[in-house]
């Protein structure tokens, strides 16, 4: 049994995992596989639970865990023009684009977890040609499973271009049947991505009483990115439209967007749900033991190597040091004016330990870089994911603080792209300056340009995963990069390598993509689906 056919196929046995790990009855049965997954393809309970089982997988994309969580942040870093990385698993390959090639670890990681998300939603499609359709928990059950399938595809087809298109459930009666591998037509696999997203937005509700799950907003909030890598900007405004329409969604105040353990507010459109008291965790199949994530620890740089300062929630907590803003970003804001420049951000720090204040200093004095090590430990940082809400002491490294996936201010500047490009002033004008006004700033009133809107994504949006995207879908992002990607910023010995040179220095055309895990490759054949053009 080859790699890809191991994917699909082991969605079948860990959703077995999932779903028996709550019913006793099943556990009683022999023939597990068979059991389940005649529950799941013939029941709209079935179907349901297997759903279920998708977000909790999905989860595991954050999860407190080297292997999967970087997948997280090393999206967030590689290959923007508004963030400087520091250390961590993937710098050198992603946040200074140092060989990048098929054979890197971590470029396999979206490529696994999207292709098995993929075989789930296949399994509750295929279900959905044995269950009465007119029941609504099965109509309901196969309307997030296509938005998940959609949202899986789409991530892989912006990362890697060219991918592997499937529809088909992999079974223990066909798996071993032989598959000839091609990379599939980018307009076959869009056509799938909208037309899972539209029978998503004609039978999902706009509201749930269960904060995480799909909803009608959040597969139309899918839809006008997806529109927008297609160029097709009425489309975009059209779902921009009816998002902001809905009366469903509204901008918080900005000290409200990121503060405190449940972020389930107006302005929230998809997030993913945390917890310590009500599930809202990741548990290891192969030890049982539950965990959170560690975003938390990702944008806190290292303050507590600095004489006089402890660990504490007024820093940031437990840090790790692993992405920061670089200086062009926080250059695009004014400061006098512009609230989010203190809102998302944390711009120094102040001794907090008597015991350990430099002579002359005292705590609450705000501590000075003498040297360019310092700097790095005491970086700007993003306050986004700061957590003080779930963590019991500031040294715990597990955060339990929903992640917001997507939101209302990450839809209207889609809006304010897509008519600036119908060449709608009005309407441009009225979608821009809805995050533009929010942060405090006069409403603009003159020509909005493509850079402005360039730069109003970049102050709202930072260290949210979208810049990438972002940058690509606009035919930019090698350009951007070149002149502002990373920080030119020279340390001690001890961390040079980390920060000698920036992904300006090194990025390339071909680094508009990633490569494609070589290991696929050699299992799809070369010769029938060779590796991106610039890798090896």
């Amino acid at each position: 049994m080859n790699t890809m056919k191991k994917i699909l196929y082991s969605v079948v046995l860990v959703m077995v995992l999932i779903l028996l790990s709550s019913c006793e009855d099943f556990l009683q049965e022999k023939v597990y596989t068979k059991v389940t997954s005649d529950y799941i393809v013939s029941t709209p309970s079935g179907m349901a639970s297997a759903v279920l089982a998708m977000y909790y997988k999905d989860r595991e994309l954050f999860r407190n865990n080297n292997d999967t969580e970087t997948t997280v942040w090393l999206n967030m870093l590689m290959g923007d023009d508004i963030t400087v990385p520091r250390a961590g698993e993937g710098i050198p390959q992603f946040g200074r684009l140092l060989n990048l090639q098929g054979s890197t670890t971590t470029v396999g990681r979206i490529w696994r977890h999207m292709y098995a998300v993929i075989g789930y939603a296949n399994l509750v499609v295929e279900a959905s040609n044995k269950v009465d359709m007119t029941d609504p928990v099965a109509v309901q059950a196969l309307a997030e499973a296509k938005v998940f399938r959609a949202h899986a595809y789409f991530w892989l087809l912006r990362k890697y271009d060219r991918i592997y298109l499937n529809t088909r459930v992999t079974t223990p009666e066909n798996v071993n049947d032989s598959i000839v591998y091609s990379p599939a037509d980018p307009a076959d696999v869009y056509e799938l991505i909208n037309s899972d997203l539209d029978y998503a937005i004609e039978n999902l509700s706009w509201t749930t009483n269960q904060p995480g799950r799909f909803t009608q907003g959040a597969a139309r909030h899918i839809k006008a990115k997806v529109a927008a890598c297609q160029q097709n900007w009425q489309e975009v405004a059209n779902q921009v439209n009816a998002i902001d329409k809905s009366g469903v969604y509204s901008l918080v105040a900005l000290d409200n967007v990121f503060n405190g353990p449940d972020l389930n507010h107006s302005e929230a459109i998809l997030v993913s749900q945390w917890s310590k008291g009500n599930g809202g965790w990741y548990i290891s199949p192969s030890t049982g033991s539950t965990s959170g994530h560690r975003l938390a620890l990702h944008f806190t740089p290292l303050y507590n190597q600095e004489q006089g300062m402890l660990i504490d929630f007024a820093s940031g907590g437990y840090p790790w040091g692993r992405l920061f803003p670089n200086n062009h970003l926080l250059s695009k804001y004014n400061k006098s004016k512009d609230k989010r420049y203190n809102a998302y951000y944390k711009h120094a720090w102040t001794y907090n330990n008597a015991a350990g204040v430099p002579r002359g200093k005292k705590v609450g004095d705000t501590i000075v870089a003498a040297n360019q090590a310092q700097y790095l430990n005491l970086h700007p940082a993003c306050t986004k994911y700061n957590d003080s809400y779930t963590r019991i002491s500031p040294q715990e490294t597990q955060s339990f603080k929903d992640i917001i996936i997507y939101r209302l201010a990450e839809t209207y500047l889609m809006g304010a792209e897509a008519y600036y490009h119908l060449g709608k002033s009005d309407s441009l004008s009225y979608y821009y300056n809805k995050t533009w006004e929010r942060a405090g700033n006069t409403k603009f009133t003159g020509a909005i340009t493509l850079d402005m809107i360039i730069d109003e994504h970049a102050r709202e949006l930072a260290m949210e995963g979208d810049r990438w995207f972002f940058l690509k879908r606009n035919g930019i992002l090698i350009d951007r990069i070149k002149k502002y990607g990373g920080e030119y910023i020279k340390t001690t010995a001890n961390v040079v390598l980390m920060n000698d040179t920036t992904i300006r220095d090194n990025v390339q055309p071909h680094h508009v993509r990633l490569p494609i895990p070589q290991a696929q490759i050699d299992i799809m054949g070369k010769e029938n689906f060779p590796q991106n053009e610039g890798y090896n």
